[in-house]
């Protein structure tokens, strides 16, 4: 499954609007808001197109909301390899008929790229959020918020949200220079229906019996605990929202996770064991993701976030135990 639709929970506090030196500060933060709550309660189906780094690919969405609890989502890719994701409440099950493989994870995830955290704290500490003219998105009408970002340390956001239900329906992400890093917009979209159980089941339950099952993901737990390590040159406006290790079912050694945010992007940093082929220093990216992985005392750390590469690269740089950051002092 690829891992270009990140979703981080975050917080959000009425004082935030508060805190909105403006009245289009406000104005803004009401849509994005609401965006973030739409796809839990609003059903919609429809094809957007995801374009990164020069590449584009083509899905088609089929998304029911329970008001009683519960999400019902298929994804399939309509271009390049087949691929079909299927999501039933916690439970996502992909399909890659090229590999004959199902990929099964639990986890708290839409199959819509992730456009807003549910909850937006700090967001006007570290962003300009501003509101402009009306527009149309597949054939709706919608209202453009920006968000801009104060420093070089993240991404701007440009969003065009459906007047009626709040969705998303166009999504810009961009850098210092205002180039694109990766967007996202609906080329068709139906707002509303009932719920058609047909429509989130997928095509290739019955001939995929005899394909491989990877259920290594749902052998993963965790447990709030401290790593030992610090960052010595945490970025400003990013704070630490939780600490855990992560226990991999047949592993002898757990994995330790960071998780920073500045209240819209996050970062997550990886520590674990070096593993027995050494790995040097690779900087990677996928769509607004830059994944940066170095050695340090004698182990492998991973940062990746919806960041610029300098940030996830400043995190990874200034990790050190803390026992050797005492030992400076």
């Amino acid at each position: 499954m690829k891992a270009v639709w990140p979703v981080v929970l975050l917080g959000l506090s009425a004082a935030h609007f508060a805190l909105a030196d403006s009245g289009d500060a406000r104005e803004g933060l009401t849509w994005l808001r609401k965006m973030a709550s739409a796809s839990n309660q609003i059903n919609y189906s429809g094809t957007f197109v995801y374009q990164h780094r020069g590449l584009s690919e083509t899905s088609r969405i089929v998304h029911y909301a329970n008001p009683a609890g519960g999400v019902f989502e298929k994804l399939e890719t309509l271009d390049g390899p087949a691929r079909e994701v299927i999501r039933s409440n916690d439970q996502v099950t992909c399909y890659l008929p090229s590999s004959k493989t199902v990929i099964i994870e639990q986890r708290n995830a839409r199959l819509l790229p992730a456009l807003m955290p549910e909850r937006l704290t700090g967001i006007t500490e570290n962003y300009a959020v501003k509101t402009g003219p009306r527009d149309r998105v597949a054939g709706h009408e919608c209202q453009v918020v920006t968000l801009e970002p104060k420093d070089s340390l993240r991404y701007g956001r440009h969003f065009c949200v459906e007047v009626r239900s709040g969705l998303p329906l166009r999504v810009r992400t961009f850098g210092e220079k205002n180039e694109t890093v990766e967007s996202f917009a609906f080329t068709q979209l139906m707002v509303g229906g009932s719920f058609n159980r047909d429509k989130v089941k997928s095509k290739y339950a019955a001939r995929s019996q005899k394909w491989r099952v990877d259920r290594s993901a749902l052998n993963v737990s965790e447990r709030p605990a401290d790593s030992g390590w610090v960052i010595n040159n945490q970025p400003a406006g990013f704070k630490k929202l939780m600490e855990v290790r992560r226990m991999v079912s047949g592993r002898a050694d757990s994995v330790a996770q960071i998780v920073f945010s500045d209240g819209i992007a996050a970062v997550s940093v990886f520590i674990e064991s070096m593993p027995k082929e050494r790995q040097g220093q690779t900087l990677t990216h996928q769509g607004a993701v830059s994944i940066y992985t170095r050695s340090v005392a004698d182990h492998m750390v991973t940062v990746l976030g919806e960041a610029p590469a300098a940030t996830v690269m400043q995190i990874a740089n200034s990790l050190e135990l803390r026992t050797n950051a005492a030992a400076k002092q």
